[in-house]
């Protein structure tokens, strides 16, 4: 039977070639577009670095001159201001309901902020360097969001590497250039910020802070502020909060009731945010984005298959005198159905293997070109090429059952008649 249906098929090969060329370059058109929405979906599920769970933002700000309630103190002003945060910020951690705070300029997720900054690994070359989305915090940041970290390291031990002013960064090697694999091996390394003659040292790595659940992995250095540097502190303009489990309503009410840990001469404290809210609101365009290209995806697949129903129709309509006769020398149904899929799949295994060297040929050229890490992209291209071979699997499958049945209705006399 087998050998049967291969002579068959090699007998046809005019007619087949062509329908193989039309499978390998759909082929290709669902390999790509299976590996964009899994490449565009995939971050969205990766386990992330942080824990937003009762975790506010609190925007912190100064009054303009013109306002009634400012405070001119002279020289002292920018000074007195930055005190002035302070004392709020001691307001705020004293309240019953907040289990830690801390200030941030950029630090925590989903916020579209491109403030980066370049480490030029000390001793190693100018070669050697990395990339990251700068996110400046005081220490206490990695309590408030519970960072995670590569090497088992403690909340305790992430702040205390912060206290000592040195740097965190986070897992990202397609941010790291010069040959560096592992960014463990950085670890107690000095490193010099582009912006400054200063070195620091690299304390530990943790995973990424991302500013969106759909980007990829990224650079992330999280750069250590001291309270007592009004210098970098005057940078801040966020204050991080994590209140106890439960205590979050009545965190809401005691800051808008109580003006005092609310306002202080010039400064105050406005926005107050659930990171949920934040997360929700910043993921809203990018998740309808999502939902739109899935559903352009989705229908570019309905169009694919009812262009292959239509091919596969066509070709078992002309082979309706082929069918009958077959009913008539004691061909059941189901042998009828196997000959017909099991042409079918034989032709995609031919196909796929064009396919597979065009496909593999443009996303080595992708790769490249990009500079994408081969090692993690390899595992979402062979995924994607057994996604499509699925669907197209599936197609071909749904798309000759259907002309199959209502051929296999056709009185065989009939059939033979009309052939």
């Amino acid at each position: 039977m087998k050998r049967n249906l291969l002579t068959q098929i090699k007998n046809e090969w005019r007619d087949n070639l062509w329908l193989v060329i039309e499978l390998a370059i759909v082929a290709v058109a669902i390999w790509a577009l299976s590996f964009t929405l899994y490449d565009t979906l995939r971050p969205k599920f990766d386990d992330k670095g942080y824990d937003i769970d009762n975790v506010y933002k609190i925007t912190l700000k100064s009054l303009g001159k013109d306002s009634p309630e400012y405070v001119d103190m002279g020289d002292r002003t920018e000074t007195a201001n930055l005190d002035d945060g302070k004392t709020l910020m001691a307001r705020i951690r004293k309240s019953p309901y907040v289990e830690i705070a801390a200030f941030s300029s950029n630090a925590l997720p989903y916020q579209f902020s491109y403030a980066g900054n370049q480490l030029d690994v000390q001793d190693k070359g100018d070669s050697v360097f990395y990339m990251g989305n700068l996110r400046m915090a005081s220490p206490e940041i990695a309590g408030v969001l519970r960072i995670r970290s590569t090497q088992n390291l403690s909340l305790k031990d992430l702040e205390e590497i912060l206290r000592r002013g040195d740097l965190l960064v986070s897992t990202a090697p397609d941010y790291s250039y010069g040959g560096v694999k592992d960014l463990k091996d950085l670890v107690g390394g000095r490193v010099m910020p582009y912006d400054t003659l200063h070195t620091r040292r690299i304390g530990g790595v943790v995973k990424s802070i991302k500013r969106n659940e759909y980007e990829q992995k990224t650079g992330t250095i999280i750069f250590p502020i001291d309270e007592s540097d009004y210098r970098r502190l005057a940078y801040c303009s966020e204050i991080a909060v994590r209140v106890k489990p439960g205590t979050g309503k009545k965190f809401e009410e005691e800051f808008y009731s109580d003006k005092s840990m609310r306002q202080l001469r010039n400064r105050y404290l406005t926005d107050l945010s659930r990171m949920e809210d934040v997360r929700a609101a910043n993921q809203h365009y990018s998740d309808s984005m999502v939902r739109l290209w899935s559903a352009g995806i989705v229908f570019l697949l309905v169009i694919i298959f009812l262009g292959l129903l239509g091919t596969f129709w066509f070709r078992i309509r002309q082979r309706s005198g082929e069918i009958a006769l077959r009913k008539t020398c004691g061909a059941t149904s189901a042998d009828i159905f196997r000959r017909i899929i099991g042409e079918g799949m034989i032709l995609l295994s031919i196909a796929l293997i064009p396919a597979l060297i065009a496909g593999a040929a443009i996303y080595r050229f992708i790769i490249i070109e990009k500079g994408f890490p081969f090692d993690e992209y390899k595992y979402v291209i062979a995924l994607s090429f057994l996604i499509m071979a699925v669907i197209m699997a599936a197609m071909i499958v749904a798309g000759t059952v259907f002309p199959a049945r209502k051929a296999m209705k056709t009185e065989p006399a009939i059939a033979l008649k009309e052939e």
